[in-house]
């Protein structure tokens, strides 16, 4: 299971069991990270009181490879396809007791943190296995058969990535007309005015197509005032394609087929905004 599969297997556990995690309790999802000395998983005893379990590891020096002097990392939640949570251990273990099949793992990313590069080198016991996806999590698929499977692991490095100006909600865009980078917007393909894009901000109803555009806009802006776009950018070209196909004001219900498609990725836009994943909100 791999590429859409393993979004759609990411998508699922923000949708599903896990959708406590979206808006603003993602933020309070993280526990607090401890960093203790330790040798590297390899050179530990196996991961105990699980049949799929795997480390979770600080890669000092970022060559995606479990070595003496990389730490592990506590307490960070670790969530799985079929609507299992746990958190890692002071080794920086997580366990799951689970069936045989094919499972979606994916790792809440610490803050300041990005994943290491992933699958280097031929010893799947002392790699990272973990990829980005646009949700904010370390992702892997790993397949349990007739045993333990204990390699898969997530490596993580300091977030290089440029300091953040920082997101604005649709309200802070909405009344701060002199902050717009750019004097009009095109949205699924059709332009509109800055003063045009501004009134249908203030426009959130009933048509669904409002609330997309409400959320859509200030992504838009917020990646082009300099913020990260690494757990975005695919949410809002999906949402520019939706959009396309409903342009605003074209009166799509709650109830609609078509808002039900879309209602995760406006729930994504809605996170990015507020800061709660990629970005820090502005002060």
């Amino acid at each position: 299971m791999k590429g859409t599969e393993l979004k759609e297997k990411s998508q699922q556990l923000l949708d599903g069991p896990l959708k406590h995690i979206r808006g603003a309790a993602l933020a309070a999802a993280l526990l607090p990270l401890a960093s203790v000395a330790a040798a590297p998983a390899s050179a530990q005893s196996a991961c105990s009181g699980g049949t799929l379990c795997g480390f979770v590891f600080n890669d000092t020096n970022g060559n995606g490879i479990q070595d003496a002097n990389d730490t592990p990392l506590a307490g960070v939640k670790v969530v799985l396809s079929d609507g299992s949570v746990t958190y890692t251990d002071v080794d920086g273990f997580y366990n799951f007791n689970v069936n045989d099949g094919t499972y979606a793992v994916g790792v809440l990313v610490p803050p300041g943190k990005a994943p290491t590069t992933a699958n280097v080198g031929s010893d799947d016991t002392v790699d990272s296995d973990g990829v980005a996806d646009t949700f904010g999590f370390s992702t892997a698929t790993v397949t349990l058969s007739g045993g333990q499977n204990s390699s898969t692991d997530f490596g993580f490095v300091v977030n290089s990535a440029p300091l953040n100006p920082g997101t604005g909600t649709p309200g802070y865009w909405k009344n701060h007309p002199l902050a717009w980078p750019v004097d009009t917007i095109t949205v699924g393909g059709i332009t509109y005015s800055k003063s045009d894009a501004i009134t249908w901000l203030g426009r959130v109803g009933k048509d669904k197509t409002t609330t997309m555009f409400s959320s859509l806009v200030p992504a838009m802006l917020n990646v082009m005032i300099g913020n990260d776009n690494s757990c975005i950018q695919s949410s809002i070209n999906w949402a520019n394609g939706w959009m396309a196909l409903h342009p605003v004001g074209s009166n799509v219900a709650a109830s609609s087929p078509a808002w039900v498609e879309a209602e995760p990725y406006h729930k994504q836009l809605d996170a990015y905004n507020n800061g709660l994943i990629c970005a820090p909100h502005r002060q």
